[in-house]
């Protein structure tokens, strides 16, 4: 108080009448130093970290690996699964004009780009070799949303470490070779995730732009519409009701331009039960059947059409979940529980030999590899899990990451499902370490690392695993039997 009257006085003195006229002691006023305001947030994520060259060291040495991988990859040649059928489908789209998606009623963007890159390189060699360079590029380039978002909260080493994480984190890897809808699903998830937190009171130019990536992403993934409805809560918290409602009517509207083609070819087709696609009801089939899965896949594929397969799936899952809900609420516990414990898809695939020929001793290698990168991930992801918790933009992911979770356990729970959060844990990988090294753990931060212990120790618990890590796998064909193909069930 009293240093302010110091600094006042001597102006209001100069401020007199026939001492010095105000005009001039105002420009003398505004001469003086001034001391600038604080930031309004706690580390920003604004330009000036992009000039940071570990970032771009980080950036470049993850697309090096992704690209350097998919060349050693034995590529089409080892199409065993889904990426059999949206080759396919896209290749028949190109020679007969039309889009039909198979057995499920599929969304269409990843047929799309397949469809996209062969009409550019044509369908003869090297056109899905292209198809999986190009992901690379995709894949890599979330590095950006990942060291911005982690910036964010956390400052800048929070941010290289979060990106090393997400550089270098061998299921990404492996997804970016494969020709799956993931590695697209999660570059655009992660910018809606990243663009969410620049928008602000007025804006119409970014909730338009996020609408549009929004829409492109339900047309890979319709499961992040649920997103919508969290943001759209967001919103109103954070700016009020016609605010929120401005915002919301800006975002749906791109959102529903992008999205309208394919609804609007569903309506015409089926009527309004089907939307998107019809994997939902499926997988809710399979999820609560009590037989082998594949007798759900082959009652499937007799059905008459994808409206039939519908209804008849809802009315066979609605009638299992009556007969037995406590069977169903424990399966979908342990349904969470594989969803969050060691890296199986990929496994499953290695397995397969979806990358080339693998003998025992370079399966056991990969596999390692796999669950030792996934280990660490979620270890340190949990440990950045309260400091993540105390930013409302990063509690909004959170919460789209545990509804996302119900939403997988009530139907079916392959690790394939988390990868699009492979991005969101590396933030929190890089917080968590990042507030180890500066001693700003508390016992409290523990806790979440305890869980997550306890969750991997359930997945140690399995046959699949006791085989692989006693020694007696002595050939790759003994995982290729068909009780292992839907274990994660």
């Amino acid at each position: 108080m009293v240093a302010s009257i110091r600094f006042i006085e001597p102006l209001r003195r100069r401020l007199v009448p026939g001492e010095r006229s105000r005009r001039g002691a105002l420009a003398e006023f505004e001469a003086m130093p001034q001391t600038p305001l604080p930031a309004p947030s706690r580390h920003g994520d604004s330009a000036a970290g992009w000039i940071d060259p570990v970032f771009w060291i980080l950036l470049a040495s993850g697309l090096l690996v992704r690209i350097g991988f998919s060349l050693w990859s034995d590529g089409p040649g080892q199409l065993i699964a889904d990426d059999r059928l949206y080759v396919d489908r896209a290749q028949a789209w190109r020679e007969t004009g039309v889009l039909e998606t198979g057995p499920l009623e599929r969304p269409p963007l990843y047929f799309a780009y397949l469809y996209a890159v062969s009409f550019v390189t044509g369908t003869g060699p090297g056109w899905l070799e292209f198809s999986k360079l190009l992901q690379a590029v995709v894949g890599s380039s979330v590095a950006l949303p990942v060291y911005g978002l982690a910036h964010h909260v956390g400052g800048r080493s929070a941010a290289r470490i979060a990106t090393a994480f997400f550089a270098f984190d061998p299921t990404l890897v492996a997804f970016s070779a494969m020709l799956w809808p993931e590695t697209l699903f999660t570059a655009a998830a992660t910018y809606v995730f990243w663009l969410t937190l620049r928008i602000e009171r007025g804006a119409v130019a970014l909730p338009l732009g996020l609408g549009v990536l929004t829409g492109a992403a339900m047309l890979l993934k319709p499961a992040i519409g649920v997103f919508t409805i969290l943001l759209a809560i967001s919103w109103l918290r954070r700016f009020g009701w016609s605010e929120a409602l401005r915002l919301a009517v800006v975002f749906g509207l791109a959102t529903a331009v992008v999205i309208a083609p394919w609804v609007v070819r569903n309506q015409l087709r089926y009527g309004p039960e089907i939307l998107l696609e019809n994997e939902g009801p499926y997988n809710l089939w399979m999820g609560t059947h009590r037989g082998e899965p594949s007798e759900v896949y082959r009652e499937w594929k007799r059905l008459p059409d994808p409206l039939a397969r519908s209804r008849v799936a809802m009315d066979r899952s609605l009638d299992s979940i009556a007969a037995d809900p406590g069977e169903y609420l424990q399966r979908s516990g342990v349904r969470v529980l594989n969803l969050w414990g060691l890296e199986w898809f990929v496994t499953r695939n290695l397995a397969l030999e979806a990358w080339g020929p693998v003998d025992a001793a370079a399966f056991q290698r990969g596999f390692w590899a796999i669950q030792v990168a996934w280990i660490a991930l979620l270890l340190c992801a949990a440990l950045g899990l309260r400091t993540a918790w105390r930013d409302a933009h990063m509690k909004l992911l959170l919460s789209w990451l545990v509804v996302f979770s119900v939403m997988v356990a009530g139907m079916v729970a392959t690790t394939r499902f988390r990868m699009p959060f492979h991005a969101l844990l590396a933030i929190l990988a890089g917080l968590g370490v990042a507030a180890g090294v500066g001693k700003k753990l508390r016992v409290a931060d523990l806790l979440p690392v305890a869980l997550a212990v306890g969750l991997l120790a359930f997945s140690f618990h399995r046959p699949l695993f006791e085989l692989i890590v006693s020694g007696n796998l002595t050939d790759v064909s003994q995982l290729r039997v068909p009780r292992w193909i839907f274990f994660w069930y």
